[in-house]
């Protein structure tokens, strides 16, 4: 009869979180990703890289081509003197889920054109990147390689690895060199528990935190971030960039809701250190992309419940984005 009792809570709890936050808890999170088919792994920073030269027009049912400077191809054509708006980070500035045309650079390269603009693009954003395999990417494959006109950054991690590993965290911590889980098996199982997590979710409300990331370890990632970031500027103007635009972690309103308490701490973070970046550097934009999304229905500009975003969300991201580049 107990365990009838635990088995009957449990089962109304899941439907209670489906109709609350649309999905099943066991559905909630989002895709991992490590070295792709068109990656290799690499002995620096980057710790991966694209195979210059890879073509699959049938990769993960929607196709990739790596051109031959190892950069994704789109609209746009690399031309290493021609003054390009560079893109960096992660899936989201690569367009995984769409094909190569319908990526955020390639739209925005055909905006630029039916501007007159003669600025070439380069997309050299990789699947799962970290901020810290972001600029290194730039320093290693494109810092004195290619005329830069601007860059754009959008990132992801280290939010995801901070969150799970709070003080343990470093920053050559990602997808491609994660270490094992550490803790107790329950702690992870925990997560699929519907009863509990409406609990948890309620006490975060009502300000009671059970997180583990004390407040040292927070202010330690929020420098690391800090760090990166002004390293990215000086290399930034070492390359004469005229423009460095800084796009925030952006989810589905339905995601954010459904975010553990941890994560969300850790994103919170980590935009609120790029905004902070912006506003104290010159020639340093935060362009809000969750501002300009959330007036769109979700399901129109995100292909998941991650961040990734449908052909149409990244024309629209590009349109906007054109218009702070001709400042």
């Amino acid at each position: 009869m107990f365990l009838f009792v635990i088995v009957s809570i449990e089962a109304i709890a899941q439907l209670l979180y489906r109709i609350r936050y649309g999905e099943f808890v066991w559905r909630q999170g989002s895709e991992i990703f490590r070295v792709q088919r068109f990656t290799r792994p690499v002995a620096d920073a980057r710790h991966a890289t694209t195979i210059p030269n890879f073509s699959d027009p049938n990769y993960d049912g929607y196709g990739v081509s790596i051109d031959a400077y190892g950069f994704r191809r789109g609209a746009q054509t690399t031309i290493p003197d021609c003054p390009s708006v560079v893109f960096i980070g992660d899936s989201v500035p690569f367009g995984w889920g769409v094909p190569d045309r319908a990526s955020m650079p390639s739209k925005l390269f055909e905006h630029l054109r039916r501007e007159n603009d003669g600025r070439c693009v380069i997309n050299a954003a990789i699947p799962a990147y970290s901020l810290f395999q972001a600029v290194a990417r730039f320093e290693h494959e494109i810092l004195g390689k290619f005329k830069v006109d601007s860059i754009y950054l959008q990132i992801y991690d280290p939010v995801k690895h901070f969150a799970r590993f709070g003080a343990q965290w470093t920053p050559e911590m990602d997808w491609n060199t994660e270490p094992v889980l550490p803790g107790d098996p329950w702690m992870e199982k925990r997560e699929y528990v519907a009863s509990i997590q409406i609990v948890r979710k309620a006490l975060f409300r009502f300000g009671v935190s059970e997180t583990n990331l004390d407040e040292r370890a927070l202010d330690r990632y929020r420098g690391e971030i800090r760090r990166e970031l002004e390293h990215l500027h000086d290399i930034a103007v070492q390359a004469r960039v005229k423009r460095l635009i800084v796009a925030p972690v952006t989810v589905p309103s339905g995601t954010y809701e459904q975010l553990p308490e941890k994560h969300l701490i850790a994103l919170k973070a980590l935009n609120d250190e790029l905004k902070q970046f912006a506003t104290s550097n010159e020639k340093t934009t935060f362009f809000d992309t969750g501002e300009v999304l959330k007036s769109h229905p979700d399901s129109k500009m995100f292909i998941d419940q991650c961040c990734h975003l449908t052909e149409l969300g990244n024309d629209f991201v590009a349109e906007k984005l054109i218009k702070i580049l001709s400042r």
